[in-house]
């Protein structure tokens, strides 16, 4: 896969500056082209029940549009502007993902993983809804690069080996991958091919690094996001089950890491 069509999501929040400037660099490095897509709900009323915007959701979308805009402009980057022009809860979140059903990534924000212009299922529809891998870049995320050098966490199953095909874009150009495998050691039936991901990814002529993390439960949330920091990661890259489960943790593992991560998280499902 090639990373060439992005999908930006912005709500004129205060966390938008920070994952345009994040998807103005990921498109400038692939030389993608960038799509800014307008959403964001607002409170019961008059206006809302006539699906009109409101003064105050018109003056975000601009801001958001001029923004976006600029920055495409002086990158020298193709650009487009998308715009949902309702707040309206109940269609908001199939409209989003129908946008992302047309491209290669679909980048969102902090803010919107906590619900804060959107409900706050928002993030997890996305990523488990969308067929496409979704990042969210923290609100005040301001490290000059994003895949440069990529924690890959990792515990056998489809979600993770998805992650895998989904990242390969940034793992083949990035300059560090650790895998950080979670969960207890297991040991296949000596029948099987003694496989494992770093071969896997050194196949595409990446050099990773493995190490195994044997801690389970939502601990484990802490723990990866613990070892991405410790190696400077600007990349977290991990599978998400359904029903907010993750391969690495339970429960609410998915949203933790969405509301707690302080590097750029990938999520595949």
């Amino acid at each position: 896969m090639s990373v060439k069509d992005i999908l930006v999501h912005v709500d004129g929040g205060e966390g938008d500056k920070a994952t345009i400037a994040a998807a103005l660099a990921i498109a400038v490095r692939f030389g993608a082209r960038l799509t800014g897509l307008f959403a964001r709900t607002e409170n019961s009323g008059p206006s809302l029940v006539a699906r009109q915007p409101s003064d105050q959701f018109k003056a975000a979308a601009a801001s958001a549009q001029a923004a976006i805009e600029a920055a495409c402009s002086q990158a020298g980057l193709v650009s487009r502007w998308w715009l949902i022009p309702h707040g309206g809860v109940s269609d908001l979140i199939s409209e989003v993902l129908f946008c992302g059903y047309y491209a290669d990534l679909v980048i969102i924000g902090q803010d919107a993983a906590k619900g804060v212009h959107v409900h706050d299922s928002f993030a997890e529809d996305l990523i488990l809804k969308s067929g496409r891998p979704v990042l969210m870049i923290p609100k005040d995320y301001a490290g000059p690069t994003v895949g440069a050098r990529v924690a890959l966490g990792w515990r056998a199953g489809r979600e993770a080996a998805r992650a895998v095909a989904d990242s390969l874009p940034f793992l083949e150009s990035a300059d560090m991958v650790k895998v950080v495998a979670v969960g207890p050691r297991t040991h296949a039936p000596d029948y099987l091919p003694p496989v494992n991901v770093v071969e896997h990814l050194s196949a595409h002529g990446i050099h990773a690094e493995g190490e195994q993390l044997e801690i389970e439960g939502l601990g484990v949330m802490d723990a990866l996001l613990s070892r991405a920091y410790d190696h400077n990661a600007d990349l977290l890259v991990v599978g998400a089950h359904g029903g907010y489960v993750l391969p690495l943790g339970r429960g609410s593992a998915t949203r933790h890491l969405l509301r707690h991560a302080q590097v750029p998280v990938m999520f595949s499902h």
